[in-house]
């Protein structure tokens, strides 16, 4: 007689659904700190004297450049915190110029304090004097590449502007984007009666829904794809 063959019966389990809500929030979960040479950083006690050999360990702590040693700087406490007088002897006061007359000027007094070290900081290449780099004419093309090519649509300036502009190189034309084109137009913006000025890249009328649904779009894409990502996300991010 034949002896039947056992029957494997599965049993399906009604999975269980976890609150990540209440998983995250629990202050029970602890997680392993690794400890050791791999993970922390040997620091010795400081005996208050410099050796030979922790001159050359110093050097990485950098060099200061500004104020030169022996110089006392005048500083003014008083005027901390406390902005340009309200009052202006500008034409035309809050205007594109008059505020482009102050920048100059604090720039000028900002290089006549710093010196040489107004270059060696790159100061001469942040701001409106970036413009001087670019005539008219490719500063028109640059903003119509810009409006054509909306980043909202998944598009880019970048690769056409380094096709149009040989005589720029990438460093260039991201510097210009940021230091005067984005400047220049939310300066037009906060002058043109908009209750909310737009700081994202794109053109407020080259996209026809709004800036919080275009900010949703965008968590949206890099929202997580499973539950297991956002524990492992969270996690990370509170070691």
């Amino acid at each position: 007689m034949q002896k039947s063959k056992p029957v494997n019966i599965q049993i399906f389990k009604k999975p269980v659904s976890i609150n990540w809500l209440e998983f995250i929030t629990e202050d029970s979960v602890k997680l392993a700190i690794p400890v050791g040479p791999r993970f922390q950083a040997d620091v010795p006690n400081w005996n208050g004297h410099v050796g030979d050999s922790e001159l050359e360990t110093s050097r990485w702590l950098g060099t200061r450049i500004w104020p030169v040693r022996g110089s006392c700087p005048e500083t003014n406490c008083n005027a901390i915190g406390r902005g340009r007088p309200d009052f202006c002897s500008c034409i035309t006061p809050g205007s594109i110029e008059c505020v482009r007359r102050h920048v100059i000027d604090k720039r000028s007094e900002l290089e006549y304090d710093l010196g040489t070290v107004f270059w060696k900081w790159k100061f001469d290449m942040m701001g409106e004097s970036v413009s001087k780099l670019w005539n008219l004419d490719e500063q028109k093309k640059f903003a119509l590449l810009v409006k054509t090519n909306p980043i909202s649509q998944g598009k880019t300036f970048l690769n056409p502007a380094l096709e149009c502009f040989l005589s720029h190189f990438r460093e260039s034309i991201v510097s210009y984007y940021f230091n005067v084109y984005i400047p220049r137009r939310i300066a037009v913006q906060t002058r043109s009666g908009f209750t909310e000025v737009d700081t994202d890249e794109d053109e407020p009328s080259e996209t026809s829904y709004s800036k919080g649904c275009r900010k949703r779009c965008l968590a949206d894409s890099v929202a997580p794809r499973s539950s297991e990502y956002v524990k492992t996300r969270y996690l990370t991010r509170r070691r």
